[in-house]
């Protein structure tokens, strides 16, 4: 999946493995696991390979938890709500890495 470059200055581009075609339809949480999973990410001109260590859900609450490995690496927790659409986190990484902050950060993704 490429974002187009006038809404965030990036791309995401899949290698992960994907789950098997006659595995029965994954809930959402896998679906975001197999989402991000593997995937590499480029942004800025600097690529960055994301995997996914769990996709958690607690008190009415998702929480991804990713390392980022690329020029730097960083672990990063997105913090959704279950309904947040898949292409709403990636938004949300690529626009987290045009500015990253400190590594271990918790991003409330709306």
């Amino acid at each position: 999946m490429v974002l187009g470059p006038g809404v965030f200055a990036g791309s995401f581009a899949g290698t992960a493995a994907q789950p098997p075609a006659s595995r029965p339809e994954a809930e959402h949480g896998e679906k975001v696991y197999w989402a991000l999973d593997g995937r590499d990410v480029v942004v800025l001109g600097k690529r960055w390979h994301v995997e996914v260590f769990s996709v958690v859900e607690h008190a009415g609450h998702r929480f991804v938890q990713l390392s980022l490995d690329g020029p730097e690496r960083y672990m990063l927790t997105l913090r959704v709500v279950p309904a947040t659409p898949v292409n709403r986190l990636i938004q949300a990484l690529l626009s987290w890495l045009t500015h990253p902050t400190a590594s271990g950060d918790v991003v409330e993704v709306r």
